[in-house]
This record gives structure tokens, C-alpha cells and sequence, in this order.
């Protein structure tokens, strides 16, 4: 071959064609044959600038010389041909080194003439965390364009620019984002997707919700792949999140598009998304991005207000506005359906006219941010209605202001100055009670420690505010400054825990992202706190409460094969009586219940609840904060309905869960 020359090609999404494919992760292990028969010559080593020479001879093509650098390939197959100085042949457990990517296959062949590189049988090719398998792959090296035929892969978005980058220093195989256990796929990331008015909890199962609004591992299959300059394209590819077989979730993706935007990460766009359940249902969800970009919401949501707008309710998103470095405003303009709907309001209980006007239906939610090194501002205000007539009615307001500083004892704290209009605030089994106006400001500490086998977590807060609020014994406003001091310690013992050898080598199973492990756990919590009022009362209590919470199960079997159980009895030691119903402590005996239960496979009962067992309270024997879940739990996504009877408060979710994907990951599916 004639001696190596280098010239710059363009580093782009088309290079290599399949490099910057959706790439994928499937562990190729064989035996090479390094040659063992005679060939032509042992190695071929040519670089781009080989490869391009014959093109340059007869074409008018300039290389820019701010081009970025070679491509270099060493080859080593069974078989090995360079047929009249123009094609060269690959033939028999093929093996390219592609600047330190790997690709193999049954037949390679380069025509010098056309620069049209093929590969043919069994295609594979991995670089990085990137890996794919292909019937045929074809690309024109000097047009920059090509197709892959019947492919499979895995995609790593988050490395995929940086693992596909042509770099002639370094030919290092480097497999990127990859666990070191060649069995484990980890639960590693996830989208949500929520309707209501209320905030969702966490995983209880898995004690982490990973939604961090994109997924970042997936593998692909399609028929055709159409590779070109800036990116590829496909009529037709089928994404799954779900490391395993058969997978649960899928997403069919029509007319996509993919190519790298101005950040260097790779967007995926497809034009018509269908999410497909089971390889069953079938769900259109439109215009989809798979990439390592950030989450864009919708402009629009929906969620269920009956308290202060009569039902649903139509939120219009606008982006945040940073006014500067460190301020930014968000404002959401509502429109209240159900208001409109009815015709009237049934939301201002201090007004004898329920009838509206135009300005009724529309709301707004402003929020206002600033924060700089060590402090930080927040202002919430809610208006349910733009007529000016309900005005003072129809607005909740928030705002905080906090400072990080040390001081002695406390050391590391946080100074709070806090204002508020037309507060919600629940006091146990008396229910939702409202503070029209407060203003003030706190101390307050958190800190968490381990003692031995014991994991604390210890909360101090000393302030004093002005509140006007209800009475304890009626509905009668009064005002008063208030000074506190309050302490929390939340302890946790663990007891037992499964500590099955082979628990780790089984695969995760179908119900639940992770690997459950069995345990029985201690827990207690001491609340105390003094209350001081400019009216001489006081008031002041001691809280404890201990109790066990035994997980059983591993979501591995169809019938009631996970249990969460914690009963945490409580009882209050209290003196004096405060002057306002919103901190007056009551329900001086209780027992909170938490119960998680599998009814039949992904179907699972979630309840939270506390009872009054005071038989000195008129409110003995009521149930409180009480909050109902209904889930479907599945390794690859979940959905669930929540109710909280207690305020008339309720939402749906539906989550796909992201994993970081094993050696073991197959392409196939």
C-alpha cells in the first residue's frame, strides 16, 4: 500500500455512519484468528488519508486544513485480499480497530475508487459504552453517508458524542458507564408524569424516586437506518428502557431524526411516538426527544384544585425569566374550568354572592426566586381569581428569606425570616384550620449522625412571630405573638436483614427495579417543644413514639409476596393550652399505621393512616392524615392513584424507570 498520508475530515454525526447510531451494549466474546493463514499482508494499517488518496486524485474536493484529524484502521481476518491496488477484502472472523472502536464481522471490503466501506454477516460494532449488530453496514467515506440493515443496539446518550469522537491520539477502548458487575443492571434514572394537588411520595419499595426528567440507557431495533452528514434518519425504530426480556415498555418511534445540537449531546426526535405496554396496548403520545437534554415540560397541565377554584383547572407554563444571575421569575396564567362550567363559585365562603364574571375565571400563580452564595429568597403568590372585588380572598402568599451562617453550639444553621397570608395548615384529627396573616423569623439546625448501629436525624428550630389566626374554641380571628422552641430526633435500629448470598446474582425481577432484601427496623421519634404567647399563656409538650417496621417479600412470586408493616404507637405529655386551634397540641395518644401490600402481581395497596386512641379526646377513635394508594408496580415503569380524604386531595402518576445497563444487556428484543 503507498506510504500514509493524514488529511482532516469533518468530525461529525456521519463519520463512520454508524458511529453516531443510536449504539448499543451487548457483550461480543469469541476467539479471533489473528492470521493464522497465509494472506496478502499480515496488517493493514490505513488511515482516512489513504483511503481518500484516490478519491483526491480525481475529484476537485478541498479538506479545509482546520479539519480535525485521521482515521486509521488496523485489520485482522482469515482472509485478506487487495484486489489490483483498488478493493480491498476482509474475509473470515473479521476484526477492524476503528481509532478504538471495535467492528467485526463476516465479510469487509473498501473500494478506493468509490470510498465505500461494507460490512456484511454478522455485523458488530462497540466503542465506549456505545454497541450495535446489523445484517449489512455501508458507508460512503468520501459522500459521508450510508445504511445499516436489521439493526439492534444499545445507546449510551450521556457518552455517546464522547465515546464516537474521532480521536487519533488516543485508540484506548474505554467502556464507559458500565457497572463492573457483568449481571447487575441498576436502577439509575427515570421520567415522571403527574395529574392532581398533591405532591407524590417517593418509592417505598425502592426509598428513591431516580426521575430526574430523561433516561439516559436504551436499546434499539430497527429495519433501516439511513446515515448523512449531520445525523441519521429512520422511517421506523423501536426504543426500550427495559434491560430485560421480554420488556415491559417500549416507545415506537415514526419519521425519526437524530443529530447533535449545539451543546454536543445527541437528541433524538421522533415526529410520532406510540408508547406500547406488555407488547400489547398500544397508546399515541406524540412528538417525543430521547436524549440527554433537559427536561422541557409541557406548557400546559391540568391539575384539581376544589378548594379554591371549584375543581379543575387549566395551568398555562411559561419558561423562567432570569431577570439577572440571581433572580428569576416564573408566572403561570389558569384558567378555572369547572368554574366556568357551573357558572358560579362556591370557593369564597365569607362572600354572599357566588355569582362571577369573567374575570373569575382566570387565576395566577407568580413565583419569584433569588438566591446568591449563602442566602436565598422565595415568594409564592397564588391568586384564584382576578376580580379585584375578591381580591383579599382570593390571594395565598408565602415568602422566605434564609441565610446560612455558623454560630456557637449550633454551629452550620440557617436564619429564617418568614411572611404569610391566608395559610392552610393541618393540626391532626382537627383538620385543615387557616392562619390569615403571620410574619417572623427563626433559627433553625439539621444535622444527621450515626451513634454505633443508630442513624439520627436531629432537627432545632428557636424563633418568635406574630400570628393572627382562629381561635382554639371557635372560628374567632385574634392576633398574638408567639415565641418557640422546638427539638425532633428521629432514630432508626436496624434489627435483622437478609443477608441471602445469592440474592445479588439473581436478575431483577419483574415487579420492581431492585433487589428487595427482607429487614426489621426500629424506630422512634422524641418531638418537643415549647410555646410562649404575649397573652401569658404557654404551652409545651414531650412526644414519644417508637414502634417496628418489618419488610417481607421480594415482589418474586404473584401472591401477597411483599409486606411493609410499621406501627409506631405515640404518646404526648403536654402542660398549658395554646390560644390558636392551628398549634394546639392534641390527639395526646395515637398510633400511626403504614401498610404497603401486594394484592395479585403488580397490583399493590398502599395506606398511611393515624388513629386517635385518646379516651379523653372528643375525637377518639377518628382516623387522620389518612392517605390511600392504589399502585401498579413493574420493573420498567409504574402508575398509581393517591387520595387524602382528609383534605379532599388526590393525583395520578405514571413513572418509567431508567437503568444503567450491564455488560449482560442483549441487544436483541
Amino acid at each position: 500500500m503507498a506510504a500514509k498520508k493524514k488529511y482532516r475530515l469533518p468530525l461529525n454525526l456521519g463519520l463512520l455512519g454508524f458511529s453516531v447510531l443510536l449504539s448499543l451494549s451487548e457483550t461480543s466474546q469469541g476467539n479471533e484468528n489473528f492470521l493464522e493463514k497465509s494472506v496478502v499482508d499480515k496488517h493493514y494499517n490505513f488511515s482516512v488519508g489513504n483511503l481518500l488518496e484516490t478519491y483526491k486524485r480525481s475529484s476537485s474536493r478541498k479538506l479545509e486544513n482546520n479539519e480535525v484529524t485521521s482515521l486509521t484502521l488496523k485489520i485482522f481476518a482469515d482472509k485478506q485480499y487487495d484486489l489490483d491496488q483498488n478493493i480491498y477484502l476482509a474475509e473470515g472472523n473479521v476484526k477492524a480497530l476503528i481509532n478504538g472502536g471495535i467492528l467485526r464481522s463476516d465479510l469487509l471490503s473498501y473500494n478506493k475508487s468509490s470510498g465505500i466501506l461494507s460490512a456484511e454477516g454478522d455485523v458488530r460494532f462497540r466503542k465506549g459504552g456505545q454497541y450495535f449488530r446489523a445484517k449489512e453496514f455501508k458507508f460512503n467515506l468520501f459522500k459521508k453517508e450510508g445504511s445499516i440493515k436489521d439493526a439492534y443496539g444499545i445507546l449510551d446518550l450521556k457518552n455517546v458524542i464522547t465515546d464516537l469522537k474521532i480521536d487519533a491520539i488516543s485508540n484506548q477502548f474505554k467502556a464507559q458507564n458500565r457497572t463492573n458487575d457483568k449481571e447487575i443492571n441498576t436502577y439509575d434514572d427515570g421520567i415522571e408524569f403527574s395529574f392532581g394537588n398533591i405532591k407524590l411520595p417517593d418509592n417505598k419499595i425502592t426509598r428513591s424516586t431516580k426521575s430526574v426528567g430523561s433516561i439516559n440507557n436504551w436499546r434499539f431495533k430497527s429495519n433501516s437506518i439511513n446515515i448523512e452528514e449531520n445525523g441519521w434518519k429512520s422511517n421506523r425504530i423501536i426504543f426500550t428502557n427495559d434491560p430485560f426480556d421480554p420488556n415491559q415498555i417500549s416507545f415506537e418511534g415514526i419519521d425519526v431524526i437524530a443529530e447533535e445540537d449545539d451543546d454536543g449531546r445527541l437528541l433524538i426526535t421522533s415526529s410520532k411516538t406510540n408508547l406500547i405496554l406488555e407488547n400489547r396496548s398500544k397508546i399515541f403520545i406524540g412528538k417525543r426527544i430521547f436524549g440527554n437534554k433537559k427536561k422541557e415540560r409541557s406548557k400546559f397541565q391540568l391539575i384539581l384544585d376544589g378548594k379554591d377554584r371549584d375543581g379543575l383547572v387549566l395551568v398555562r407554563r411559561s419558561d423562567t425569566t432570569n431577570i439577572n444571575d440571581n433572580i428569576e421569575l416564573e408566572i403561570q396564567p389558569q384558567f378555572l374550568i369547572n368554574r366556568a362550567i357551573l357558572g358560579k363559585t362556591n370557593s369564597y365562603k365569607n362572600s354572599k354572592n357566588n355569582n362571577i364574571n369573567l374575570s373569575d375565571l382566570f387565576g395566577l400563580n407568580i413565583n419569584l426566586k433569588a438566591s446568591s452564595e449563602n442566602w436565598s429568597f422565595d415568594s409564592l403568590n397564588d391568586l384564584s381569581t382576578l376580580n379585584t372585588s375578591r381580591s383579599m380572598s382570593g390571594i395565598r402568599h408565602s415568602s422566605s428569606f434564609s441565610k446560612y451562617f455558623t454560630i456557637p453550639i449550633l454551629e452550620e444553621s440557617t436564619f429564617n425570616i418568614f411572611t404569610a397570608y391566608r395559610s392552610r395548615a393541618w393540626n391532626g384529627s382537627i383538620g385543615e384550620t387557616e392562619i390569615k396573616s403571620a410574619f417572623g423569623g427563626f433559627v433553625e439546625k439539621s444535622q444527621f449522625f450515626t451513634t454505633g448501629n443508630l442513624k439520627n436525624n436531629l432537627k432545632i428550630r428557636i424563633g418568635t412571630g406574630r400570628y393572627e389566626s382562629e381561635k382554639f374554641e371557635n372560628s374567632e380571628m385574634i392576633s398574638l405573638w408567639r415565641s418557640s422552641v422546638f427539638s425532633s430526633l428521629d432514630t432508626e435500629y436496624q434489627i435483622w436483614k437478609s443477608n441471602k448470598k445469592n440474592l445479588y446474582q439473581k436478575h431483577v425481577t419483574p415487579l420492581s427495579p431492585i433487589l428487595i432484601k427482607p429487614e426489621l427496623v426500629l424506630r422512634t421519634n422524641i418531638d418537643s417543644a415549647y410555646f410562649n404567647y404575649l397573652n401569658d399563656s404557654d404551652q409545651g409538650f414531650l412526644k414519644l413514639s417508637i414502634g417496628p417496621e418489618i419488610r417481607l417479600g421480594n415482589l418474586e412470586s404473584n401472591y401477597f409476596d411483599y409486606t411493609k408493616l410499621s406501627v409506631m404507637p405515640g404518646v404526648k405529655i403536654k402542660f398549658g393550652n395554646s390560644p390558636f386551634k392551628f398549634d394546639n397540641a392534641i390527639d395526646l395518644k395515637t398510633i400511626n399505621i403504614s401498610l404497603m401490600q401486594q394484592i395479585y402481581g403488580p397490583l399493590i395497596l398502599d395506606v398511611i393512616s393515624n388513629l386517635n386512641i385518646d379516651n379523653n379526646s372528643k375525637n377518639f377513635g377518628e382516623y387522620y392524615d389518612t392517605k390511600l394508594g392504589l399502585l401498579w408496580h413493574k420493573r420498567a415503569y409504574e402508575c398509581g392513584i393517591y387520595f387524602h380524604p382528609n383534605n379532599d386531595a388526590g393525583g395520578i402518576y405514571f413513572r418509567i424507570n431508567g437503568f444503567k445497563f450491564a455488560n449482560s444487556t442483549k441487544a436483541f428484543f
